[in-house]
């Protein structure tokens, strides 16, 4: 009798935690299933700048200024990369996680780390929205954005496909759609230019 009772316990643990990090509630949002990215960094975190950073920037050109961190919402403690401007300068997409020593496994059920957009407002960049790109209920590791018209590049490591692979999503700002793989239009392409 025990040991059904812990059994039946650990099912019903199981399958909450499946319903939580699958998001399998019809009343959820997308944005409910989301959590604050800065509340998500760990507190040891420390922000890097060019001058605490172990490799600082080096220039190699007069033609560039050096670098400064953007003010706002884009730079914090947490770990952001991959950043792409688009061309008429308006929009900013990064990778972000928030402590990248953990392991990508962690990283992919944390439900902060991904790509995050932000608009330029009055000359500043305005606060960081996470771009969801997958199936509600699927799991999916994007990053390293690239922006061309309406179609969004990135990379992914997601349910169903091995490894990382290369995908596109059609739409604008944070109403993305479509995703589809893109690997073999990319191989097909180059094979072309050969």
């Amino acid at each position: 009798m025990h040991q059904e009772i812990i059994r039946l316990c650990a099912f019903l643990a199981i399958a909450g935690l499946c319903l939580l990090l699958c998001g399998c509630t019809e009343s959820q949002t997308p944005s409910e299933l989301e959590r604050d990215r800065s509340d998500a960094i760990p507190g040891h975190a420390i922000k890097i700048t060019p001058d605490t950073d172990s490799f600082p920037p080096v220039l190699h050109s007069p033609d560039f200024y050096p670098p400064i961190p953007l003010p706002g919402d884009v730079n914090t403690a947490g770990a952001e990369d991959s950043p792409f401007i688009s061309s008429d300068g308006e929009t900013l997409l990064f990778f972000f996680t928030p402590d990248p020593s953990i392991p990508s496994e962690r990283q992919l059920l944390d439900r902060v780390t991904g790509i995050y957009r932000s608009t330029r407002v009055n000359g500043t960049f305005g606060p960081a929205r996470r771009i969801l790109l997958q199936d509600r209920g699927k799991l999916a590791l994007d990053g390293c954005p690239f922006l061309q018209g309406e179609t969004l590049w990135f990379c992914s490591a997601r349910e169903g496909y091995a490894g990382v692979n290369l995908f596109t999503a059609t739409g604008r700002e944070d109403q993305w759609r479509d995703w589809q793989y893109a690997g073999l239009a990319v191989c097909r392409r180059l094979a072309e230019d050969v």
